[in-house]
């Protein structure tokens, strides 16, 4: 992750009792805490509350992180454990209601020319898709996203901090990416426009004090590589059904054709996750 470095000896001395950097710390982290647990939760209200407790959480236990190097994906880690430990007790539907998007900063940024090939109304309405969208994701989904995109995490850090395998961690972005892509092609916009979707999303979501107003996504954070996609790919409706297919064509068939199916559905195999993968 950029700039823990600059971190490093600040929170030592935190942790040796220095009341002065533990304020600096706390004032140098507030607004990429605040940007991460907003885009979890789509609340600001809720999200100031919960970056609170985050915030206090880390002034009480900074002393025992071990290694100052893991001290975001332990900040993350803890504000991830926050939010989890609301909807739990509140007993939330892993999907979630926008409660407040600031309407005037989506007007303000969709009358904006973006050079992006999208008149305002277009961008308004690409905006409000992609917010609804991503509320409509379950927790783990958006989540996985948020870190990826936003936070800029790779997949083994994303996949420590969530306890999971990395090719879990890359299974779960890649079907979130496909939710995504398919909500906001029901509303009539091309799947190619994702990436500026979650463009439009990190810059709406970004709290005004937030130090990371982290709005333009990388391509190359929306790859998840050859194994995850197959992988992912195989979960989804047509993946399903093609297995279901070739299973009932599979019973029927002597030991000779069979093995001539394997190898012409390992071709077809190839070509389906060549053109979901460039999707």
């Amino acid at each position: 992750m950029d700039d823990k470095a600059g971190y490093a000896e600040l929170i030592r001395q935190a942790q040796l009792g220095d009341q002065q950097s533990m304020n600096e710390l706390a004032q140098l982290v507030q607004g990429r805490v605040s940007a991460y647990v907003y885009r979890l939760t789509l609340n600001h209200d809720l999200a100031q509350d919960l970056s609170q407790e985050t915030l206090l959480r880390m002034v009480e236990s900074l002393k025992d992180l071990k290694q100052v190097e893991q001290f975001w994906l332990w900040l993350y880690r803890t504000a991830m454990g926050k939010v989890q430990h609301y909807f739990r007790d509140k007993k939330q539907q892993q999907m979630i209601h926008i409660a407040a998007l600031d309407k005037e900063r989506l007007a303000e940024y969709a009358s904006q020319n973006h050079n992006d090939g999208l008149n305002s109304v277009m961008r308004r309405e690409l905006s409000e898709t992609i917010c609804q969208a991503m509320a409509r994701l379950k927790f783990a989904y958006r989540n996985v996203l948020i870190l990826r995109c936003f936070e800029q995490l790779s997949y083994a850090e994303i996949a420590g901090l969530m306890g999971c395998k990395e090719l879990r961690a890359r299974v779960l972005f890649f079907r979130a990416k496909h939710s995504l892509k398919q909500q906001i092609a029901r509303r009539g916009f091309s799947k190619t426009l994702l990436l500026i979707a979650l463009g439009f999303f990190g810059v709406i979501t970004t709290p005004t004090k937030a130090a990371s107003a982290a709005g333009a996504v990388s391509a190359a954070s929306l790859d998840v590589g050859f194994l995850a996609t197959l992988v992912g790919a195989a979960g989804t409706r047509l993946g399903i059904s093609i297995m279901t297919a070739i299973t009932a064509l599979a019973l029927t068939l002597s030991l000779e054709s069979f093995i001539c199916l394997l190898v012409f559905l390992c071709y077809l195999t190839v070509c389906f996750v060549v053109v979901i993968y460039s999707q």
